[in-house]
């Protein structure tokens, strides 16, 4: 048997022909209930795009007549077939409020909550659809409980709920990223606090710990100390909740990171820290700062130091006495103060004999 190709090519070329000059010749003149009937055969052989044309054509038509819920679901359901969701969803919503007894009801709530599910975008985009998928799968199960679809928009749930998940993970993650350090510890925690039991819970209590301690690596020495401390509390609840952590490793690294910083710049008794004396400041580990703050408060540290010696050092010297007012009066001549002399024998004398 030979196969011509040529021929089968016209002859499909003819047959489209004739099937689109029919549609047309439907769709210009046809009865409404020719129109009716077309659209539910397009329909069933999968030609949506005709089925929707000639359904929207009448809707007007049928819409106070028993068949006004079979023309609204189906055309709802084209739009659902051709990809279109969104349209999908608002008329099958519609649908639900105008038609509550229709045989087509549940039909219509199970593609309404499906239509948002294939709306719901990646875990990097806004997940608005994501929570309006969940609100309407949820609200079906409850409607109907023994559904024979149950079982698939319980997946679909999880696999929506888990969009969550990724998707306040990696918001929060940004923040560490970027070096945010201290947003990123609010932004990790709030990631716990919301979802405390997704899959990401391990990796977002180790970056909590991470964070902290680069956060403390990363300050000026002033406010090391206490950040050394929160990374040091950080590590203790991680390993409380995941003591055999694949991140455990990595954590004892920065919890030694952390002592040894203590131990070195520990508190004095009187409750100053030991890092305000210049020998522990002069022999502090290098900290591998990414800037040089720490290094120009030090040295400023220095120098209002020395200044503060000199100005007392000035203050210690002796200053000259002042000269009395007698002092700056010009001595009397040689005469006149030997004539005063005597006179001040004689009155002593007298006062001497009175006695």
């Amino acid at each position: 048997m030979k196969f011509y190709p040529a021929k089968i090519f016209i002859a499909l070329m003819l047959l489209t022909t004739v099937s689109c000059s029919e549609y047309n010749k439907l769709l210009k003149s046809g009865s409404n209930k020719q129109k009716y009937d077309k659209a539910l055969e397009y329909f069933n052989a999968g030609k949506y795009s005709r089925s929707l044309t000639l359904f929207k054509d009448i809707e007007h038509i049928f819409s106070q007549s028993d068949q006004a819920d079979t023309v609204a679901f189906y055309t709802s359901l084209c739009s659902y077939k051709m990809g279109d969701f969104e349209t999908s969803s608002q008329q099958f919503d519609e649908f639900r409020r105008r038609f509550g007894r229709s045989p087509f009801l549940e039909e219509s709530e199970y593609y309404f909550a499906k239509g948002f599910y294939y709306l719901s975008p990646k875990p990097e985009n806004d997940q608005s659809f994501t929570f309006q998928a969940m609100q309407a799968i949820s609200e079906y199960l409850d409607r109907y409980p023994k559904s024979q679809k149950r079982d698939e928009l319980l997946e679909n749930m999880v696999e929506l709920r888990q969009k969550l998940y990724d998707k306040a993970f990696l918001n929060a993650k940004l923040y560490y990223d970027v070096g945010y350090y201290n947003s990123a510890v609010t932004a990790l925690r709030n990631a716990i606090l919301k979802y405390p039991e997704s899959n990401h819970r391990e990796e977002l209590a180790y970056l909590i710990v991470s964070a902290q301690c680069l956060y403390a690596r990363n300050s000026v020495p002033a406010l090391q100390r206490q950040r050394y401390l929160d990374t040091q509390n950080a590590y203790y609840s991680f390993i409380d909740e995941y003591p055999e952590s694949k991140y455990r490793k990595e954590a004892d690294k920065m919890q030694d990171e952390a002592k040894k910083f203590l131990e070195k710049y520990k508190e004095k008794p009187d409750g100053t820290e030991a890092e305000d004396s210049e020998e522990v400041t002069e022999s502090a580990p290098s900290l591998n700062f990414s800037d040089q703050t720490g290094t120009t408060a030090k040295r400023g540290k220095a120098e209002r130091k020395e200044k503060k010696e000199a100005k007392a050092a000035v203050e210690k010297e002796p200053k000259p006495a002042k000269e009395s007012k007698a002092a700056r009066e010009p001595k009397p001549k040689k005469e006149k103060s030997e004539k005063s002399n005597k006179s001040d024998n004689s009155e002593t004398s007298n006062g001497t004999e009175e006695k």
